[in-house]
């Protein structure tokens, strides 16, 4: 059963967030947070997706789709696959602009670190368009008068959180991590 786990905030926040108006929260429950978490991944389309191979690590910024706090990013390969294939432990990132402004009040960011499965086109036929499906992608191409994904080799990453960390000051949000149990 995941857990969430509250620091305790520097006087300075204390001091920045009742500048502000704003209370730190303290969550009662674990699916509270995660609301939060998903609502704010729904509001945003680019992650930013660590992966590493012999201690190179490698950062691409990719459009993806979210199953609860699941993860699914669509790709046509690329080095992250061979990095995948060696270590599937994963690190994500999504952050919010802060459109002109300055100021820790207004930074909104979160790190994910999982488990990133491949989910093959070819191997894995079934689960590949059923994530199709799920994601939306096949309602989108056919709108566009497409029938489907054009003929290569596509694959799934899927990631399935261990760790969450999220920072959303003007939420009352200060860097609380969901842990999975």
């Amino acid at each position: 059963m995941p857990r969430l786990q509250i620091p305790k905030a520097h006087d300075f926040i204390l001091k920045l967030c009742a500048q502000a108006g704003v209370t730190l929260r303290r969550f009662k429950h674990v699916k509270e947070f995660e609301r939060e978490v998903i609502q704010f991944m729904k509001h945003h389309d680019i992650l930013c997706l660590a992966t590493s191979r012999n201690d190179t690590p490698r950062c691409t910024p990719l459009g993806y789709f979210t199953q609860g706090l699941t993860v699914h990013i669509l790709s046509e390969g690329g080095g992250k696959f061979a990095n995948l294939k060696a270590n599937q432990n994963v690190a994500y990132s999504i952050a919010s602009r802060i459109k002109g402004g300055r100021g820790l009040m207004r930074v909104r960011g979160l790190q994910v670190w999982g488990k990133a499965h491949i989910i093959s086109m070819k191997r894995d036929q079934q689960q590949f368009e059923e994530i199709l499906i799920l994601t939306g992608i096949m309602k989108t191409l056919g709108r566009r008068g497409i029938g489907g994904l054009p003929p290569f080799h596509y694959r799934f990453i899927k990631i399935e959180p261990e760790r969450i960390r999220y920072l959303n000051l003007s939420r009352g949000i200060n860097n609380v991590t969901w842990v999975r149990g």
